[in-house]
């Protein structure tokens, strides 16, 4: 898994470089040409390549095989037998999406172009470990399946974690018992369909890209939760980097008087000052009462002082870390999502710090907003990436 070129997943939901590995030259010549003007028929495709007939039916008739274009319409008859017009196949079924947290986990149906047909949320431990966790998972999709007509073809599972280019979580701090494990064949063996799995905020970043029109823009999304990380799309590519860690802020430092340990093993931290868990830990020892992250919500809209002061706080720090990669990368827009967005009091510490520490022509433009689809955004991801993988002829039962 390189780089995710996103812009080669076209209007059907189908990767086009998937289309390149699986057809020879003359069927991608068909398919780009139906691309650009589908409802041509056998002869039109022909006259369009300029390949012969005989080399256009022997391509048609592969990627009917392949369900990779069909058969829609009739054209008029010329004297003869009517011709039929041939399009690309839109993605076929539908497919089980989630998000796992910490403690919970959000679940989808959606179809393989990214709109939601349902969704759910569960309590879950993620420390629990894979196996009692895809079982959970599966368990909460078959109750959403029984509500929505159609095949079940692929699933997809956004993780807190890096995840490397051969689909493994590596090295997730808060995934005790996960690391080097095949999720991705767990899940598949579980559901009995193609599976795939992705970080969160990078899923995050791709359903953002969806709803937002699939833009060609520098995008740094941040998911802001009990934990904290990013993805970043830019020119229609999610980057991954070499080992699946692009866009891992969590454990960048911060300047901070007295640095804190941090559950990678370092300390000072992103994650030990800003995240969800750090505020709520300083709420602690403050004597607050507030322990969840939806209740940290709750006091700052209201206007709790501590609240106010502490997310606030966290902003800023989030804007020192962001405020380098911004100098570097030249963003048209920052979003931030996950549960903590919902503060204003996060949102404007982050363009403070921003405005502060960055070149005035890096901010002159720069949009700094919240989500645009909010928490199903790293479910609309993974509906966007399980829509370039095969579908199973069997789909799940």
């Amino acid at each position: 898994m390189t780089d995710i070129e996103l812009t080669n997943f076209g209007a059907t939901g189908m990767n086009e470089h998937a289309h390149d590995q699986l057809v020879s030259a003359p069927e991608q010549r068909v398919v780009k040409v139906l691309r650009k003007t589908p409802g041509l028929t056998r002869a039109e495709i022909a006259e369009s390549t300029s390949m012969p007939r005989s080399t256009v039916s022997a391509a048609v008739r592969h990627l009917l095989e392949s369900r990779v274009v069909e058969e829609f319409e009739c054209a008029d008859s010329t004297g003869g037998r009517r011709p039929t017009k041939l399009r690309v196949a839109p993605a076929v079924g539908n497919a089980f999406v989630a998000e796992l947290g910490q403690h919970h986990a959000r679940l989808g149906i959606a179809s393989r172009e990214g709109e939601l047909l349902a969704t759910d949320d569960i309590k879950i431990d993620i420390e629990i470990g894979p196996e009692k966790t895809i079982k959970a998972l599966a368990k909460g999709w078959r109750r959403l399946r029984d509500e929505i007509p159609g095949a079940l073809v692929s699933a997809g599972l956004a993780v807190p974690g890096p995840v490397d280019g051969s689909g493994h979580v590596v090295g997730a701090a808060r995934m005790p018992g996960w690391s080097g494990k095949d999720i991705a064949g767990m899940l598949a063996q579980e559901l009995a369909v193609p599976s795939v799995i992705e970080n969160d905020a990078r899923a995050a970043a791709i359903g953002e890209w969806n709803c937002r029109g699939r833009h060609l823009d520098s995008c740094i999304y941040v998911k802001a939760g009990t934990g904290i990380g990013a993805g970043w799309v830019s020119g229609g590519v999610a980057y991954r980097g070499s080992r699946g860690l692009a866009g891992d802020i969590t454990h960048l430092r911060v300047q901070t008087d007295n640095p804190l340990p941090c559950t990678c093993g370092n300390s000072g931290c992103l994650e030990t000052v800003a995240s969800g868990a750090a505020i709520l830990r300083r709420l602690g020892h403050l004597g607050s009462s507030i322990s969840t992250t939806s209740q940290l919500v709750t006091a700052e809209n209201s206007g709790d002082p501590q609240a106010v002061s502490l997310v606030r706080d966290a902003g800023i720090r989030l804007g020192e870390v962001l405020s380098n990669l911004v100098n570097f990368l030249n963003p048209v827009r920052i979003v931030l999502g996950g549960s903590m967005s919902q503060m204003s009091s996060l949102l404007a510490g982050v363009r403070s710090e921003l405005y502060e520490r960055c070149l005035p022509m890096c901010t002159e433009h720069l949009v700094i907003e919240t989500s645009a689809c909010g928490a199903n955004a790293p479910l609309i991801g993974m509906s966007i990436l399980d829509s370039h993988m095969p579908i199973s002829q069997e789909g799940n039962h």
